[in-house]
C-alpha cells in the first residue's frame, strides 16, 4: 500500500517573512549598516563635544538640548533611504539574481513587501539607538528627557517609511545600481530642497513637499510650536525685500508623508511586478 503526503506551500505571510528576515540579515552584514551606525555616532560626538570648545554651556531644558541633535534625524534618514532602498529593486535585474528568484513560487509582491518590510525595519532599528544615544545624554547632562521625543521619534519613523517607498519607486524604474543610489539622494537631498526654497522665496508654503514636511521632526521639539513669519528687509533705494519663513504643521506633515508612502510604495509594487528580466 502506496502513502502520499501533501504537504501545503508556505503562506503569503510565511513566505514574506522569510524573504524579510534573509534580507534583514543581509542588511545587519553590510558594510552600509556600519556606516550609517558610524556616522550617528559621530554626529552625536561632534554634538557634544562642540559646546565645551567653543565655551558655551549646554542647553538647561531637555527638549531644546534634544531638538539640537533631531535636527540631523533627516540626513541620517536621506542618506539611509539611500543606502538600503535605492537600489534594492534594480539590483536583482542588474546582477541577475532575478532568474534565481522569480521562478520560485513566490508571488512578486510578497517579495517585493518582505523586502520593503527589512528595509523599513533596519531603518527603524538605526533610528532607535540614534534617539536612545541622545536620550541617554539628555538624561546625563539635563537631568530628564523630555516627553516631545516620543512625537519626534513617531515622525522620523514615518517620514522613514515615505523616503524609503520613494527610494523603491526609484529602484523599481532605473536600469543601474548607481543610477538609482545617485538620484534618490539627490532627490530627497538637494532637487526637492532646492524647490522648497524656490517656493519659500516666492512666498508660497510648500506643504506638498516631503521634505519641507519633515521639519516637523525637529520643530515638534520646540515649546511653543514656532509659526511662519515674513520679515521685510531694506535693500536700499527705498525699497523693501520679504523673505517668508514657514514650518510644516505637524497634522499637515503626518497626512503629506502618509501619502507619499502609500503612493510610492503602490506605485513601486506596480512597476517591480510588470518588469521582466533582460538578458
Amino acid at each position: 500500500m502506496e502513502y502520499t503526503t501533501k504537504n501545503a506551500p508556505p503562506s503569503d505571510v510565511n513566505q514574506m517573512y522569510m524573504v524579510g528576515r534573509y534580507e534583514l540579515l543581509k542588511h545587519l552584514r553590510s558594510k552600509r549598516l556600519y556606516g550609517i551606525i558610524i556616522m550617528e555616532i559621530l554626529i552625536v560626538v561632534l554634538m557634544l563635544a562642540v559646546p565645551p570648545l567653543a565655551g558655551h554651556d549646554y542647553q538647561d531644558d531637555p527638549a531644546m538640548f534634544a531638538g539640537n541633535f533631531f535636527n540631523w534625524v533627516n540626513i541620517l534618514i536621506i542618506i539611509g533611504a539611500t543606502l538600503f532602498a535605492g537600489d534594492s529593486l534594480v539590483s536583482e535585474f542588474q546582477n541577475r539574481t532575478g532568474y534565481l528568484i522569480f521562478p520560485n513560487p513566490v508571488k512578486r509582491t510578497t517579495f517585493f513587501m518582505g523586502k520593503f518590510a527589512a528595509t523599513a525595519g533596519i531603518m527603524f532599528m538605526v533610528l532607535v539607538l540614534y534617539y536612545a544615544l541622545v536620550s541617554s545624554a539628555s538624561l546625563v547632562i539635563t537631568g530628564g528627557v523630555s516627553e516631545l521625543t516620543a512625537g519626534s521619534l513617531g515622525l522620523a519613523l514615518l517620514f522613514t517609511i515615505s523616503a524609503c517607498g520613494v527610494g523603491y519607486l526609484i529602484s523599481s524604474i532605473m536600469k543601474g545600481s548607481t543610477g538609482a543610489l545617485v538620484f534618490t539622494f539627490a532627490l530627497l537631498f538637494m532637487i526637492l530642497p532646492i524647490i522648497d526654497g524656490v517656493f519659500t522665496f516666492a512666498k508660497v508654503k510648500p506643504d506638498f513637499s516631503l521634505t519641507f514636511v519633515s521639519g516637523a521632526i525637529g520643530c515638534i521639539m520646540q515649546t511653543p510650536y514656532p509659526t511662519d513669519f515674513i520679515r521685510v528687509i531694506d535693500i536700499g533705494g527705498g525699497q523693501t525685500m520679504e523673505l517668508a519663513t514657514y514650518f510644516p504643521e505637524v497634522t499637515v506633515a503626518v497626512a503629506v508623508m502618509v501619502v507619499y508612502a502609500v503612493v510610492s510604495v503602490l506605485l513601486a509594487m506596480w512597476f517591480f511586478n510588470r518588469r521582466e528580466m533582460v538578458a
